[in-house]
């Protein structure tokens, strides 16, 4: 007797081949893929994903991506939002500005030209799919994680940028992600060490965070990536990763039917509480389609916990679907979504010529200053009183800093507290230890201020200590807001290379 449909045993070699297809894990090596991995691609693996420490030059990531896909049709991925999220630009800061500093500049074709610039970088490295754009209104000032790498704080500016991105990505075959679904703006909670909440009404939902979501699935984005965020509004009880009832706002009241992927199956949302490979399960059930299993070099004690947790995922699907709890047709219908954007991603020409880009004009103009912003020629003592890590991204990227002592040779650069390495996804700061004996800086680089009360009072030490120093802010900025009386400030609206020259250049004036 055969099995019912949608419930067929684990012993139809179909259902391994499908559960491989909706997994997306991250794997440890930069050159070539570990053994277990290059045989899930063989197995119909449907997607791998990219973190910094997997990137090398362009030439030895495009080896790593040629054969990757020489053993099977999966899709690369990766995080390239620009400024302070690049996993192209991990090591010497990105080449191109973040979401800030694009909706800062407000030019619809410049965002379009940056995004397909982007793609074309990515393109290069043989990577077919970019978990960006930023589709979040930072609309709470206060929010840890999202900042900068939103275009603004207004739905409709939100929109049109994002729009303007993901088409820049995908005219030159790169498909894009709309994040963090249903909104991740309006939070005080990083996702990727607690739960966080909206607690906003579903009228304000659906005008702030679902607006420029339901503008990106108008304008024909191909992937969605859901966020581990509770909305009390549609669903009182599950982060939206495991919520059919939200993930349904997405189908049924968007009309999307593109590929729904997860954010980070290993984040603390999920790990932490139902645990990853449950929520493997109750992700797919609730309508994702791609299974985002995280950066395996997070948390490491043992070198293969990369297979580990490839396995716990396969296993858990495996058992749900013998358990009935899983029917094979959500798996089929999930790997059909993925076939389609396979198909689409094979009907893209084999190469793309480098991108133009509008990254420089948007920089400058992007810049905030207040006061006289000019340096004497000599060496500075800078000192950088930034203590939050972006945990996309990990350590934050110091390319602005660096500009500036290049500027002025025999500068100093001191950091206001002890920094140990970072790595994406990491958000520990109890370790990160207050400096006392702060030199007197000419230059003061901060983040975004109000965000930590050791980090603000660090750089009210510091002013206290020289009232005309010059206060870098590289972080988001509050409106008007007082710098604790500085006289003297720039706000970038980021970090990046184009933003490090377009404070050079300002400085040197």
């Amino acid at each position: 007797m055969s099995a019912a449909p949608g419930h067929r045993t684990s012993a139809d070699p179909t259902v391994g081949r499908l559960i491989h297809t909706v997994l997306q894990p991250g794997f440890a090596g930069s050159q070539r893929p570990p053994d277990w991995l290059t045989a899930a691609v063989e197995r119909g693996l449907g997607g791998v994903v990219y973190f910094s420490h997997n990137i090398g030059d362009v030439a030895t990531t495009r080896g790593l991506s040629d054969r990757l896909h020489d053993a099977g049709e999966v899709l690369i991925a990766t995080d390239e939002e620009g400024g302070i999220v690049s996993r192209l630009g991990a090591r010497d800061g990105s080449q191109h500005v973040g979401a800030a500093a694009l909706g800062r500049a407000d030019d619809v074709a410049a965002t379009r030209e940056v995004g397909g610039a982007i793609g074309a970088d990515l393109r290069a490295s043989g990577i077919d799919v970019d978990l960006a754009p930023v589709v979040d209104v930072n609309s709470n000032p206060d929010n840890p994680v999202i900042g900068v790498r939103s275009f603004g704080a207004t739905a409709p500016l939100v929109a049109r940028h994002a729009v303007a991105y993901a088409a820049g990505l995908q005219s030159v075959g790169v498909a894009a992600t709309a994040k963090h679904f249903p909104g991740h703006g309006d939070t005080a909670v990083d996702s990727h060490v607690g739960v966080p909440r909206v607690d906003a009404s579903l009228e304000v939902m659906r005008e702030r965070e679902l607006a420029p979501f339901a503008a990106i699935v108008s304008s024909g984005v191909r992937a969605v990536m859901t966020a581990h965020v509770i909305v009390p509004a549609i669903d009182p009880r599950r982060p939206a990763t495991i919520s059919p009832t939200v993930l349904s706002v997405l189908r049924r009241d968007l009309g999307f039917d593109g590929v729904i992927i997860s954010d980070a199956l290993d984040m603390g949302a999920i790990r932490d509480t139902i645990g990853l490979g449950e929520g493997c399960v109750q992700a797919l059930l609730a309508g994702a389609d791609v299974l985002g299993l995280g950066n395996p070099v997070l948390g490491a004690d043992r070198p293969d916990k990369d297979l580990r947790v490839f396995t716990e995922a396969y296993d858990a699907l495996l058992h749900a679907v013998q358990d009935h709890r899983l029917p094979v047709d959500r798996l089929e219908e999930a790997a059909e979504r993925i076939d389609a954007l396979r198909a689409w991603r094979r009907a893209q020409p084999t190469s793309v010529a480098a991108g133009t880009s509008a990254d420089r004009s948007v920089a400058r103009r992007a810049l905030a200053r207040r006061g006289a912003v000019t340096l004497p020629h000599g060496p500075l003592q800078l000192l950088d009183v930034r203590r939050l890590r972006n945990v996309a991204a990990g350590a934050l990227p110091a390319t602005t800093v660096q500009a500036i002592v290049e500027a002025h040779p025999g500068s100093t650069i001191t950091p206001a507290f002890a920094l140990p390495a970072a790595v994406e996804g990491h958000a520990d700061r109890d370790d990160l230890i207050a400096r006392d004996d702060l030199p007197v800086a000419d230059v003061i680089v901060t983040g975004s201020p109000g965000h930590d009360v050791v980090e603000d009072e660090q750089r009210r030490k510091a002013l206290a200590a020289n009232p005309d120093a010059l206060v870098v802010v590289l972080g988001y900025a509050r409106g008007d807001e007082p710098l604790d009386g500085a006289r003297r400030a720039i706000w970038t609206f980021g970090d990046s290379v184009p933003t490090a020259r377009a404070v050079a250049e300002l400085l040197a004036r």
